[in-house]
């Protein structure tokens, strides 16, 4: 377990005893790159816990009819010692043997539900190990160490965050061609245009690219279908594009943008509402930098604070109602480490160097939209872009 090292690190540096690790049948997406190398051929269709205390060898607790098929090498390729449970009562008494010396133990666990990306473990199994005079606390923080991105990840990130520029550009092209032509722009068709842009470079998406036109664009995660939603642009149109691709390959992780355009000269309105948004993004990640010169790691709430106040100081406050920025993941563009978030949650864990996230404020209003969305990177020096920064509007023919 590669990864144990860093853990155990952690472990010690937020002074818990341990990480008590639960899933049952996948309901633990925080955990799968740690149990699923170990579960490997195994159905694993009973509850699994791993413990991996802060200092000494990890421990695999399975059903006793699928220890059997646990794989072999498993102490000496892994240094996980397995061990076996089958009714409750013996449930419990491997657990006590756990947990045995320790006082705090880690687990996805959210106090009052706060934030559901950290509070996956049911309150049942909880109120089961702190049955056994064990305070759970949020595995918040401790988790995040398996998400950091190895040297291969940002190298992957980064070729994902030239792709999604490229895509843009050809998305900008084709309206700019279009227009000039006199043909009709539809959403949908800007969207192929993405999407192949991608698959020309051999990335992959989860799914299609957001193109909102005009009101279109003053819904955060409107999606254009053909038939059914797909706006012509018109002239004085705004044109929202919000796309994202990765590396074809298990842990790469996304790239995600937006940029904005409009149609012709942008009215006031429009270009008072963009300049609020760049305004706040930039706050948010000069406040991540900031926290790095002062020698600690921000929260991802702090970030978003700073972006809000921007907006809400320009009287957008009720304009921008979702988190300023997401962790960019693996199986998807939204992951499951830190968020910028204090607002839909309240995500306290802490932006630290190999994270990777997006900044993305925005303003909706009934006749248009703006969003901003820039990705971000931080190294041991603190937080670094990884794609570009609009400063304006990109006006259209």
């Amino acid at each position: 377990m590669d990864v144990l090292p860093d853990v155990q690190r952690e472990l010690a540096r937020v002074g818990l005893d341990g990480w008590l690790v639960y899933d049952f049948r996948g309901s633990n997406p925080v955990a799968r790159p740690l149990l699923d190398p170990l579960l490997a051929g195994n159905l694993a269709t009973r509850r699994v816990f791993l413990m991996i205390p802060a200092t000494g060898r990890p421990t695999l607790l399975v059903h006793a009819i699928e220890h059997g098929t646990l794989r072999p090498d498993l102490e000496e390729v892994y240094g996980v010692t397995a061990r076996r449970y089958s009714s409750t009562e013996s449930l419990d008494a491997e657990l006590r043997s756990l947990l045995a010396g320790m006082s705090r133990v880690a687990m996805e666990y959210s106090p009052g539900g706060d934030n559901p990306y950290v509070g996956t473990v049911d309150a049942g199994t909880v109120e089961r190990v702190t049955g056994l005079g064990v305070e759970v606390v949020s595995s918040g923080d401790v988790a995040q160490v398996i998400e950091l991105w190895t040297d291969e990840q940002l190298q992957q990130h980064l070729a994902a965050a030239e792709a999604v520029m490229v895509a843009k550009d050809a998305a900008l092209a084709f309206i700019a061609q279009r227009r000039r032509s006199g043909d009709e722009v539809r959403e949908t068709a800007v969207q192929r245009v993405i999407g192949e842009s991608f698959e020309a470079g051999g990335f992959v998406f989860d799914h299609a690219a957001t193109v909102g036109f005009a009101a279109h664009a003053g819904d955060p995660h409107y999606s254009p279908v053909p038939g059914v939603r797909d706006a012509v642009l018109a002239d004085g149109d705004v044109v929202l594009l919000d796309l994202w691709c990765k590396v074809d390959a298990p842990r790469a992780p996304y790239a995600d943008i937006t940029w904005m355009g409009v149609v012709g000269e942008p009215k006031a309105a429009v270009q008072r509402a963009f300049d609020a948004v760049i305004a706040a993004r930039d706050a948010a990640f000069t406040s991540v930098a900031r926290a790095f010169d002062e020698g600690r790691w921000p929260a991802g709430a702090e970030a978003d604070e700073a972006a809000r106040a921007v907006l809400t100081q320009a009287g957008y406050g009720e304009a921008f109602f979702h988190r300023t920025g997401h962790s960019l993941g693996v199986n998807g563009a939204h992951g499951v480490a830190a968020h910028l978030d204090s607002f839909e949650t309240r995500d306290l864990r802490r932006l630290r160097p190999g994270l990777g996230f997006t900044i993305e404020p925005g303003v909706y209003l009934p006749e248009f939209g703006i969003r901003s969305e820039i990705n971000v990177y931080i190294d041991e020096d603190g937080p670094r872009a990884t794609t570009d920064l609009q400063a304006d509007l990109d006006v259209l023919p």
